[in-house]
């Protein structure tokens, strides 16, 4: 989680607007996707230029997805080629970008951010680029993780989103990402309840690995969060010429969805902080019961290590030397006092 903060330091000291890939995708992986949609057509193929997209005159919304962006000479061809300025060319490729939106004079900039766990079951973000005209939509994605694979189904399966203009597919695919952080959250509380369990099981050093491992995840879920409702905010608030009026009441329960989930993470830290706090408590619980075993076998032998010390002295005068059964009268007198210690710990509670 903190590597894209790493690689913050290849940005430093250049010139606004300059290109740099600050993420971990590769450029063998990159392809450009081309869907066009109206009401009563549906088309989708892989385009090798994004030139092919100036060729389309129809009455139609053009949705250009860009999987992969390490490649910035392709990204730089298509920003050149429909008029993205600089300083957005330059938001596209520093991933470590926070959600927000950005007015230019003929498009609409917009920065997501995609949360999901990656191979090896770790946090990990995809930050999400859109860029909205008047009859199309330009998205970035980082990697191909198939991050709008319902959009592309309920283009297929029915016509009400097609109906719409190209302000309607933004809401679309930015419902797509948000709605995926409720999928996120709910393998979180998952993970929650199965540390609560082993908790109250068997509270092991592994148990407080996986407190701090959630602690984490979810302030990195929140840092998101909160940009997020930002952006939400001013979307739903109407400050964009480009998004219709009608739409705008879509983003509100975009906004709605960003406040249950801040709500949802604040309720998760909360118990992760409970579950350290009583994983600490049943650490100095067992640490005391294993003090109290200690104390009660050195309480026992106390007075036995007493007589053993009086009667180890090598004097040559002893009363019970020359007796003949002192052997077995020790013994007995160690009993005697064992048992008298055995009951009167018991007596006491502390048996």
């Amino acid at each position: 989680m903190l590597s894209k903060v790493k690689n913050l330091s290849a940005t430093a000291n250049k010139p606004p607007g300059s290109l740099i890939y600050t993420g971990k995708g590769e450029k063998q992986n990159q392809k450009l996707v081309l869907t066009v949609y109206n009401d009563e057509i549906l088309e989708r193929q892989e385009i090798k230029s994004s030139k092919e997209l100036l060729d389309e005159n129809r009455n139609v919304v053009k949705w250009l997805d860009v999987i992969g962006i390490a490649n910035t000479e392709t990204v730089f061809e298509i920003c050149r080629t429909f008029g993205i300025h600089a300083l957005a060319q330059e938001d596209i490729l520093n991933t470590s970008q926070n959600p927000k939106a950005e007015e230019y004079d003929s498009f609409l900039f917009i920065v997501t951010k995609n949360i999901f766990f990656d191979e090896s079951g770790a946090l990990d973000t995809e930050q999400i680029c859109l860029v909205l005209f008047d009859d199309s939509v330009i998205t970035f994605q980082e990697y191909n993780n198939d991050s709008f694979q319902f959009i592309h189904q309920r283009l297929e399966e029915g016509k009400t989103l097609r109906k719409n203009g190209s302000d309607d597919l933004v809401y679309a695919l930015i419902d797509s990402i948000v709605d995926n952080y409720f999928i996120v959250l709910e393998a979180i509380g998952e993970e929650i309840d199965e540390v609560e369990d082993q908790l109250l099981e068997k509270p092991e050093k592994e148990v407080l690995n996986r407190i701090y491992r959630l602690k984490r995840e979810l302030i990195f879920f929140r840092n998101i969060l909160w940009p997020t409702r930002n952006l939400a905010s001013e979307l739903a608030r109407g400050e964009f010429e480009a998004i219709d009026q009608k739409t705008i009441i879509y983003f509100r329960d975009v906004y709605d969805h960003v406040i249950q989930m801040i709500d949802i993470v604040e309720t998760y830290r909360d118990i992760c902080s409970g579950m350290l706090d009583t994983y600490l408590s049943s650490i100095g619980y067992k640490t005391n019961e294993v003090m109290k075993i200690l104390t009660v076998f050195s309480t026992i032998f106390i007075p036995l290590t007493f007589l053993a010390g009086v009667y180890g002295m090598n004097f040559k005068y002893f009363p019970e030397i020359e007796w003949r059964f002192g052997y077995f009268g020790f013994w007995g007198v160690s009993a005697l006092i064992t048992i008298f210690m055995l009951r009167f710990l018991r007596k006491k509670g502390w048996l």
